[in-house]
């Protein structure tokens, strides 16, 4: 899989997580994961689907399988008990995955995934991703996320500042709305950090934006290009410097761990 889309609420974001996570997941199977909910329901082009389910009381596990039978039941669920769910679409190999879980810190810090395998025409598509980016808009319009993000071929609980400032999540977590947790080829930035910005006329006016969606819960939506495959280093400059005011300080260092991890090499304390 080459595309990667995590949100992350906070204790300030939606109250009904289970809720939360079933929209999620209903928004995903009709947007980003629409052409592979088709196929496996209709079992074309050998499309399978599986899901999992781990619910804390009990430390009770479900295993559903065949998506479109079973997608009253996933609502269900999710709603019952988003703590860790995750349906994955399969052929020779992954092609698509939603999740909903909780980061592994104290407190009630989640997130919501969508993988998918693009493939690079399509990461060349503003049709395509376009659509990836209503999706995300659409997802977290209500929800008022700490942190969201568009990423290409990067798949880790960190973002690309935590790791290349080495920031474990139980320090960078319950910053989220102090320091903005990364940038990407989208980045969702909370309302805390947006006004500190200058709000979405004035992210809009920086000029290193290809799109910024305001969200109505609170938070911006910042599109840095056209296509993901348009995330240029020329690009990711530019956002870099609009967003130095709100990234922790700190010198980046290349991980090892995360060689996929595209960062700009300079202390953000010092682009201020």
């Amino acid at each position: 899989m080459d595309v990667y889309v995590e949100a992350t609420l906070d204790p300030l974001g939606a109250a009904e997580r289970g809720a939360a996570a079933a929209d999620w997941f209903e928004k995903a199977f009709s947007g980003p994961l629409a052409e592979l909910s088709y196929q496996e329901e209709r079992t074309e082009h050998g499309v399978h689907s599986g899901t999992s389910i781990r619910q804390s009381e009990g430390s009770r596990r479900l295993h559903l399988s065949h998506l479109g039978r079973n997608r009253a039941r996933l609502k269900e669920e999710l709603e019952k008990s988003p703590d860790w769910v995750v349906t994955e679409f399969y052929g020779d190999d992954t092609l698509g995955r939603v999740q909903s879980s909780y980061f592994p810190v104290e407190g009630e810090w989640s997130k919501f995934v969508v993988a998918l395998q693009a493939g690079p025409a399509r990461l060349a598509d503003p049709t395509y991703c376009t659509g990836l980016v209503e999706f995300l808009a659409l997802a977290l319009d209500a929800l008022n996320p700490a942190f969201a993000r568009i990423e290409r071929d990067v798949f880790s609980d960190w973002s690309n500042i935590e790791a290349v400032l080495n920031r474990d999540l139980d320090e960078s977590l319950p910053e989220d709305r102090e320091f903005l947790r990364g940038y990407a080829w989208v980045t969702v930035c909370p309302g805390e950090l947006a006004q500190r910005l200058g709000g979405a006329a004035a992210l809009s006016a920086s000029g290193a934006f290809h799109r910024v969606v305001p969200l109505g819960a609170g938070g911006v939506l910042l599109q840095a290009s056209e296509t993901v495959a348009g995330y240029t280093d020329e690009v990711m400059e530019g956002v870099f410097t609009a967003l130095a005011r709100v990234l922790p300080e700190g010198e980046p260092q290349a991980d090892p761990a995360h060689p996929t991890t595209r960062f700009v090499p300079r202390d953000a304390g010092q682009a201020r």
